[in-house]
Order: structure tokens, then sequence, then C-alpha cells
């Protein structure tokens, strides 16, 4: 089942505890861990969630969802192939981003093992939409005039760019990676950068097209 759908079916199970070591779809522990290792997955204690995150493989991004987490690591759903042993990093919001071993996989469920204890995110709080560090770039035309511009984040309500000033309300159309989107507007711009809103958020299937293409890169998560 692709992540799109487990989207629009699984948020029932939002906010909720569980004791158990093991979760669900998890493949049980492997008995050639070490005792150290064994002792510590055993003793965790995994927070059901179901939250946006993005998983980051030799700087492309790959959309998912993270389905259970501890200080320890995350069980992710991506649409892409994780290998056991892999080298990868994945973040929920703009303020961290966690290195981590792919620990197991099954299907289009992968357990990662963080390389030092993380927090855990308070799923008593609502949460904005996961704002993704990117490179790319994109065109817009705003008063019939086209401009081309650099994305600095992308949401599923809107996005970040480096831009001229802009008039704030004004209306725009965007072209970015083949996806087109109409009737935007500047929710702010100032000091050569602007807050786009789309008029309708993105489908996760465009936020994953828009990720996906060749030339959209990963940028490194920093204060702007």
């Amino acid at each position: 089942m692709s992540i799109s759908s487990r989207f629009a079916v699984d948020d029932g199970d939002a906010g909720k505890n569980s004791d158990n070591a093991v979760s669900a779809g998890e493949p049980a522990p492997n008995n050639d861990l070490d005792a150290t290792g064994q002792e510590r997955r055993t003793a965790q204690r995994f927070l059901t969630a179901f939250r946006p995150g993005c998983v980051v493989i030799d700087n492309r991004i790959t959309f998912g969802l993270i389905r259970n987490m501890s200080k320890f690591g995350v069980m992710i759903e991506v649409d892409a192939p994780l290998e056991v042993g892999q080298r990868v990093a994945y973040f929920w919001d703009e303020n961290s981003l966690v290195s981590a071993i792919v620990a197991w996989s099954n299907g289009n469920r992968h357990g990662l093992e963080n390389e030092t204890e993380q927090r855990v995110f308070d799923c008593r709080f609502s949460y904005r939409s996961v704002r993704v560090p990117c490179t790319m770039s994109a065109e817009f035309w705003v008063h019939g005039e086209r401009h081309l511009v650099k994305v600095l984040n992308l949401s599923l309500g809107g996005m970040r760019i480096c831009a001229p000033q802009l008039q704030t309300g004004a209306p725009l159309t965007i072209g970015m990676c083949g996806v087109e989107l109409y009737n935007a507007s500047v929710r702010w711009s100032r000091r050569g950068e602007a807050g786009i809103r789309f008029a309708e958020r993105l489908t996760l299937s465009q936020l994953t097209a828009i990720l996906s293409h060749e030339s959209v890169r990963f940028a490194p998560l920093v204060d702007r």
C-alpha cells in the first residue's frame, strides 16, 4: 500500500502510546544482536505516531510517514528501497536532522536506529505540515510578468522562496518540476524572500512527484 493511501486511512491511532518493544509490522529482534542491543530495544518505550517525515539519502529527499518512535529510533513508511545497515538521515520538522542506520526493512516499512539519542515529538499538540528544506528552481507569474526563483523550503500548504519585493496578497501562478499551481498568493515579502500560500494544499502524490524530481536536492537545516 502506498504512503498516500496509508495517509488517508490510518489517522485513528495518532497520539497513542505503546509499551510494546516490537511495534506493529516490525520484525522481531534478531537473535544475533548483542545483549546490550537487545536490552536497549526491549526497554525502550515507543510512541505510536502518525506524522509526515522525510528520509534523506545521498542528498535526495523521500517523503514518508513516521508510524512510531522512541529516543532510539523510528519506524517510517517510505516508498523507496532501503537496505539494512545503510546510513541515512531523517527529519520531521526544520529544527533537527537525525543521523540513523537502517536496522530492519519490511516492504515499505523500515526501522531506523538513531546514532545518538533524540527527543520525541509531543503528540498532544498539533503540528504544522512538515517543511522540506530543499534547493530547486520554480517559476511564477505575477501581474503578467514571469520570474525564475530559488525555492528554500516546501510544504503541502506553501513554500518559501528567494524573490524580489512582492505585494502581499498578490495572486500568482506557479510552475515547478512539472506541477502547475494556480491562484496562489503572497503571504509575506521581506529582505529578498517571500512566503507563498497555495490556494489548495498539495496532494501527497504532487509533493512526492516534486521531491523525487532529479533537480531537487536536500538543503541543510539552518535558521534563515
